[in-house]
Formats: structure tokens, C-alpha cells, sequence
């Protein structure tokens, strides 16, 4: 099976890297050069135009940065869905939008070929691993076809329903996801400003039932541990909550609390914290109310 794949960022890099350490006969596209070469080094090969992968390809994965580019990349005048064969199969790995995951449905089922999406979760560091959990929207059939090669990219495979279902549970998720960046932060520099010890409150909030998956996991390596690098950067968090508020004010839903969450990211690229770390909003709260960052 010959397996193409678009979009080699801090995720579509690692989940390309781990196709090639399992096996998987590879083409690569991107429009940065460094991440390209890095690949072929480990076997990929690569072409000059995108659509040329996709026309020689039983299966290709785009892991692109949002709706803008998907819709660029995949439904533009060359747009790959036109080079694509009869009965080959479409899988979007990024975060979109409904609209444009059901615009792409439309477009692929049109020509003939097989579409699924298959958002993914997790942190970066757990892509790297192999790790990743993979959120299918994807008939029956395609489900069964495409889950043994998501485990070569991955851990885990949730089917959450038909094409299209992928990327409305992964907005869901991240709605959770990037609101509790905004509470975690909010409670721990409380806890500065009353003078209390950030190990002992990190260990306390990480017993009780206030623990969540971000503080457990992602804030000891990150924000509490210095380290501001973007393993999910702020812009596309920001972005995220965007189209999770869009989702919900098309279907007639209120989200207060997304909503001013989504503020409060806002505030935070405003600050200059595009390029850092969703859990760096404690760091961007902390200097906004004068308090040094926080440390384990």
C-alpha cells in the first residue's frame, strides 16, 4: 500500500516519523524544506507538488494547520482531492471546522474516493512516542480498513461515528482540553499570591477529584518546569476555541465559559505569547498580576 501524507509540523512530523519506524512505504509533501529532508533520511521519499503524491497514493493523510489551508490543499484549483484515484482514501488528521470537514465529505464522496477524519489527541511528546489517540469519524467499512494503519501512528483508535464526527469530538475535547489551562492557571497563581508552597499545591490538586489530564501530565514539564516551548502552541489553541464558539453558535448553543476563554487566549497572543505553550498561560497570568512565574 503506497501511503502519501501532507503536512509535516510538530505533529504531522512525528505521526510521518512513526509510519516509517513501522514499515509503511512513505511520500512526504511539505512546504518547509527542513522537515522534508529529515524524512527522506529515514526512507520517505518526496515529491516536487503535492499533487503528484496524491495521484500515486492508495491513502493520504493531511495534517495541515486549520480550515484555511485544508481548504487550500485539498478543494483549491489544485487542490489534491482532483488528483486523487477512484477509490483511494482521504484522511484529514487536522483540527478544522464542521463546515469545511463536511465540504470536504461532499467534495471526495463526488469523485469517487473514500474520506474519514481522524483528528488527534494527546500531547506532542505523546505523537512522539507513538502514542497519539486518533478520533475516526468513518463509515464501518473504512474504519476497519484505515484503524490498523493509525496504530502504526499511534496507541489508540476512538471511532466516534460517520466522516465528519472525528472533528466534531475533537472540538469538544479541546474545548475541555484549553479551558482548564485557563482554570489551572487561575488556581495555582492564587496560590502564589497567598503564599502557599507550588509543589505541595501541585501535589494536593493532583489527589483530589480537582486533578485534570493537562495538570497531572503537562504542567510539571512545561510551564512549571521552565519550559515555555510550544508542544501545543497558544495561536493554535486560540484557534481551536475559535472554531469549537463557531460550532456552537452555528448549531444555536451558548458556551460562556468558551467564550471567555477563548478572551483570555486573546489576551495572551496580545501579551506576545504566540509561539509558547498552551500551559504558559500561568506564566501570562502570573506576570500579569505582578507575581513571579511559577516553579516545581
Amino acid at each position: 500500500m503506497k501511503i502519501g501524507f501532507i503536512g509535516l509540523g510538530r505533529m504531522g512530523f512525528a505521526l510521518a516519523s512513526n509510519l516509517l519506524k513501522n514499515g509503511v512505504t512513505l511520500t512526504v509533501f511539505d512546504i518547509q524544506a527542513a522537515p522534508v529532508g529529515k524524512l527522506v533520511e529515514r526512507g520517505a521519499k518526496t515529491v516536487a507538488d503535492p499533487a503528484i503524491l496524491a495521484s500515486e497514493a492508495d491513502v493520504v493523510f493531511t495534517m495541515l494547520p486549520g480550515p484555511k489551508q485544508s481548504r487550500e490543499v485539498l478543494l483549491g484549483e489544485a487542490g489534491i482531492l482532483a488528483a486523487m484515484n477512484r477509490d483511494a482514501t482521504l484522511v484529514e488528521l487536522s483540527t478544522i471546522d464542521t463546515d469545511t470537514v463536511d465540504e470536504i465529505h461532499r467534495a471526495a464522496t463526488a469523485r469517487g474516493i473514500r474520506f474519514a477524519d481522524a483528528p488527534v489527541g494527546r500531547l506532542a511528546t505523546s505523537a512522539d512516542r507513538g502514542e497519539s489517540l486518533f478520533m475516526l469519524g468513518a463509515s464501518a467499512v473504512d474504519h476497519d480498513a484505515l484503524k490498523p494503519l493509525l496504530l502504526k501512528m499511534g496507541s489508540t483508535v476512538q471511532h466516534c461515528g460517520e466522516a465528519g464526527a472525528g472533528t466534531r469530538m475533537k472540538l469538544i475535547n479541546n474545548l475541555m482540553v484549553l479551558s482548564y489551562c485557563q482554570l489551572n492557571s487561575e488556581a495555582l497563581v492564587l496560590s502564589k499570591a497567598l503564599g502557599m508552597d507550588t509543589r505541595k499545591v501541585y501535589d494536593l490538586l493532583t489527589g483530589t477529584t480537582a486533578v485534570n489530564g493537562q495538570l497531572k501530565e503537562k504542567w510539571p514539564t512545561k510551564v512549571l518546569g521552565g519550559d515555555l516551548s510550544p508542544g501545543f502552541d497558544i495561536a493554535l489553541g486560540f484557534k481551536d476555541l475559535t472554531l469549537a464558539c463557531q460550532a456552537a453558535q452555528s448549531s444555536g448553543v451558548s458556551l460562556p465559559i468558551g467564550n471567555l476563554v477563548r478572551g483570555m487566549f486573546q489576551l495572551a497572543r496580545n501579551a506576545g505569547y504566540d509561539g509558547k505553550d498552551t500551559s504558559s498561560m500561568t506564566e501570562f497570568w502570573a506576570i500579569a498580576n505582578g507575581i513571579e512565574p511559577l516553579r516545581i
